[in-house]
């Protein structure tokens, strides 16, 4: 299976993240407050009828800082996949595949407010702008018969998301977090999809 430019981006920005939080995070008092965000779930696309986008699916991977354990803000940078089918009608997007995947990924970086309702649940809400990363197939004809090109689009980008944790124990919760993402045209050109809902599962955790 053949990962995309996005994807590769993403993994290795998480990683130099983790180098660096590690190395800052020899102690245990700061180690305690780095935090690890993942899921899964499902995103709905919406906003463009000249395409019929299935819902498909999401995962989310983040690491977030508490400068306070709760009842504070937080900062937290996301990067998210999101995979959907579409059909479309010939000639009103800029792709001439008429049925396809369209991939987006979201690099995002942006600060939350973490409040407690019980000794085991919180709740939080979080605001992150970015940039996503669109990609579809295109296809050509030339010499040699046909050719399938991998196309990226990037566009500045928004998210807006709010959560509910529960904690097993103190520094591992099981977490549900709707969120939605819109995407602004800039000098990206045409938005093949510019709007998703997401309802995503999952868990957040440290390392130490």
């Amino acid at each position: 299976m053949r990962i995309s430019n996005g994807i590769k981006c993403g993994m290795l920005t998480l990683l130099m993240l983790c180098f660096v939080l590690f190395a800052f995070g020899q102690t245990d008092k700061f180690a305690s407050r780095i935090y690890f965000p993942g899921g899964i779930g499902l995103n709905i696309p919406s906003g463009d009828e000249q395409l019929s986008v299935r819902p498909g699916f999401s995962v989310i991977t983040g690491v977030e800082y508490r400068p306070k354990y709760t009842n504070a803000i937080f900062f937290r940078f996301n990067y998210d996949a999101l995979s959907n089918k579409y059909k479309s009608l010939p000639y009103q997007v800029p792709t001439n595949v008429i049925r396809g995947k369209l991939n987006a990924d979201f690099f995002m970086l942006g600060v939350g407010y973490r409040r407690a309702i019980s000794s085991k649940a919180a709740v939080y809400i979080l605001g992150q702008p970015g940039i996503s990363s669109s990609g579809y197939s295109s296809v050509s004809i030339n010499s040699n018969g046909y050719s399938i090109m991998n196309v990226s689009a990037y566009h500045p980008a928004g998210k807006a998301a709010f959560g509910f944790e529960y904690y097993i124990v103190p520094h591992f919760a099981l977490v549900a977090e709707p969120g939605y993402y819109h995407l602004f045209s800039g000098h990206g050109g045409f938005i093949i999809n510019p709007n998703y809902v997401l309802y995503n599962i999952g868990f957040t955790t440290t390392l130490f």
